[in-house]
């Protein structure tokens, strides 16, 4: 945890700091909302409906944050529990669209397929996938923010990539 965010996190705890909070929502809505915007397929007042209720959980739980893990660690914790959360009661199937980071030089059709494969993984496949491939987090971080264990996120992942392959595969000999 950087300095600045151990201050911003004390004065939020410590004097109810509603500036600070500010700040570190500010630091790291970009990164919710996109990760919701992908989990949603593009829904945008989802997105914002999902974001508004991590940082309303932020800042109910902030005291509960024990630094064991590093805040971002904690917050993607979060967030994953409110998309579950969300389709619990939604009665969403297991199949929230996602979709791939790409760079500019890579093909719209590429994008394309690789979101419309994407479709065919379960949520945790996706969520662990996701977390992995894009946001850079450590099996065992991952492991963490799911709660699931270590051997679990495995093979979601393994589960993942085999069922992508598969379907991508299956796709270009169309």
């Amino acid at each position: 945890m950087s300095p600045d965010e151990t201050d911003l996190i004390e004065r939020i705890v410590l004097y109810n700091d509603h500036r600070a909070f500010g700040c570190l929502i500010d630091k790291y809505q970009s990164e919710v909302r996109n990760l919701f915007y992908k989990m949603t397929n593009g829904d945008r007042a989802l997105t914002d409906d999902l974001s508004q209720e991590v940082f309303i959980r932020i800042y109910k739980h902030l005291r509960d944050f024990r630094a064991d893990a590093k805040f971002s660690t904690w917050l993607h914790k979060i967030a994953v529990h409110v998309m579950y959360d969300h389709q619990r009661v939604m009665k969403y199937p297991n199949d929230v669209v996602s979709e791939k980071h790409y760079s500019e030089a890579e093909s719209i059709q590429n994008r394309i397929d690789i979101f419309k494969a994407l479709k065919i993984l379960n949520v945790k496949e996706k969520t662990a996938i996701i977390l992995h491939y894009e946001k850079g987090f450590s099996h065992n971080e991952i492991a963490e923010i799911m709660k699931l264990p270590l051997g679990t996120v495995k093979s979601n992942i393994l589960r993942g990539k085999a069922k992508l392959k598969d379907y991508l595969s299956d796709e270009q000999k169309r």
